[in-house]
């Protein structure tokens, strides 16, 4: 290892580690424009960061930081909100996409030492300098990062400010606090990468009363020892507290009530609710496209695994799955399996007559009617909440959308051939239906992929499900559907790999989440 100057011309990497495009271009810029920064804590796991497999935690020189905001730009990171309890002093989140590898980079953009207890971070350190200055450069992974000395002594620090009056509760009558494997890893590999006489003359330049520190340090990860070492470093830096004691305290609360209500809730309630960033920009909505066979969940499902990592992601299913059903349409299929004994298939087409009703009696065709208005009112509440979702500023992705164009199928109002019929009730419901996909014009998402694929390749596929001749129709008629002129629409060989087509869809969704 190799410890530089700072405002040292840029680094020549000897046979690099791999790393994602967008990071390799986000440390060469770095490097080109002499930006001070390091990345300050979890260096024992970089190799998972250069991969973007965990987030980047950056520290920047404090003046440098319009500098170091005007190059994350230029690289298409994003700037993007967390929730307002989960928001801390010089403290900044930019989200990157890297179109080869198909993953999301969260860069953590420290401008200062903001650390303390879950939920608040109520201190800021001082000696942001000197971690900078004693930055040392890994030409394996090509960054610069925290002293191993200096990020041991972080690392105790940390976790010492993290305890809160519950914690030190339970250290000091049960002898109880918690490490995880990954801790204790860490701090095995920074013991064996930093001497005793490192740690001395660093944390000798940080605090005045270093001594007793420096023991609790060196013991090891005892709980007690760690009880005592928080009264130390809080002592130690009672004048960077960020909130007076009442303060921080119903501060502290009312932040972890409210994160641990909100990560409940959506999946409770289903409705859109902020639990983690969102765009401060306005949200994006997404619509895919396709008959049954094109990929179109495999496609929604990826996106939701790559996205839902780092961003607030809104799921709405336009189908009539079961799965998906309100509880009005639960009720009514289950009543109808209690009152209509199970049939054979014969495999008989049911006759129809020529207002289109199948010859089954009027209580089967009513049946048929008020399924279809649920289904139809299931839509428009989805709808709802697709612009609730989109103007909290999340990302909302749609397997399949309702349309006003195509009737019977594709989406589309089930009950058109109704509207004429001679039965009052049903040329009501009918006409009630119409009203309720009306609304579908005036909520076009933002970004439509038509996935389209020959119906010879989308029946093997899924084979049996739905005839030829029907596969054909359907595909002919998504191709025709026109959308409002602020949304784009782009077509998708679904016949490629799923590869290509995630990559496709991927990029088109990051160039509109701008």
């Amino acid at each position: 290892m190799e410890t530089l100057i700072d405002k040292s011309p840029a680094p020549e990497i000897a046979e690099p580690l791999h790393k994602l495009s967008i990071i390799e271009a986000l440390l060469s810029a770095f490097h080109e424009q002499n930006i001070l920064y390091c990345h300050w804590k979890s260096n024992e796991n970089l190799s998972a960061s250069m991969l973007g497999d965990t987030d980047l935690d950056i520290l920047f020189d404090t003046s440098q930081k319009d500098k170091v905001l005007f190059l994350l730009k230029e690289l298409d990171f994003r700037k993007f909100s967390s929730l307002d309890q989960k928001q801390y002093k010089d403290i900044e989140d930019y989200i990157g996409f890297d179109s080869p590898s198909g993953k999301v980079v969260h860069v953590h953009a420290h401008f200062r030492l903001t650390m303390g207890e879950n939920y608040l971070k109520g201190y800021q350190l001082t000696f942001e300098d000197q971690i900078l200055q004693t930055r040392v450069f890994n030409s394996f992974h090509g960054i610069y990062h925290s002293h191993p000395a200096f990020e041991l002594i972080l690392l105790y620090f940390r976790e010492a400010l993290k305890l809160r009056t519950r914690d030190l509760f339970l250290i000091y009558l049960f002898n109880k606090t918690s490490y995880t494997g990954r801790l204790l890893q860490e701090y095995k590999w920074l013991k064996a990468n930093a001497t005793q006489a490192q740690v001395v003359a660093m944390l000798q330049g940080i605090v005045s009363n270093y001594y007793p520190i420096l023991n609790l340090i060196l013991h090891g990860t005892n709980r007690k020892d760690l009880f005592q070492l928080s009264r130390l470093v809080r002592a130690e830096f009672r004048n960077n507290k960020l909130y007076s004691p009442v303060s921080a305290l119903f501060s502290r609360w009312y932040r972890e009530v409210m994160v641990r209500t909100l990560g409940k809730l959506p999946k409770l309630l289903d409705r859109p609710m902020v639990s983690r960033r969102i765009n401060p920009r306005g949200g994006l909505t997404v619509a895919f496209l396709g008959a049954d066979g094109s990929g179109k969940s495999t496609v929604t499902a990826n996106l939701r695994k790559t996205f839902q990592q780092k961003l607030d992601v809104y799921s709405i299913y336009f189908g009539r799955g079961d799965g998906t059903a309100s509880w009005a349409r639960t009720v009514l299929s289950k009543l109808k399996k209690a009152v209509v004994p199970a049939r054979k298939k014969t495999g008989k087409v049911q006759k129809t007559d020529p207002a289109g009703l199948q010859k089954e009696g009027f209580l089967a065709n009513l049946y048929r009617c008020v399924e279809a208005l649920l289904v139809a009112q299931e839509k428009k509440t989805n709808l709802r909440r697709m612009q609730e979702a989109k103007q909290m500023g999340m990302l909302v992705i749609c397997d399949r959308f309702p349309q006003n164009q195509i009737k019977g199928f594709n989406d589309g109002p089930l009950l058109h051939h109704l509207v004429t019929s001679g039965n009052l009730l049903f040329r009501a419901m009918a006409r009630y239906e119409a009203n309720l996909y009306a609304s579908v014009k005036s909520h076009s998402p933002d970004l439509i992929f038509k996935l389209i694929a020959d119906a010879q390749v989308v029946e093997a596929r899924k084979p049996g499900d739905v005839s030829l001749p029907k596969l054909e129709a359907k595909i002919a008629g998504i191709k025709e559907l026109r959308f409002g002129k602020n949304s784009q629409v782009i077509t998708i060989d679904a016949a490629q790999p799923l590869s290509q087509v995630l990559t496709t869809v991927k990029q088109e969704i990051w160039k509109a989440y701008a």
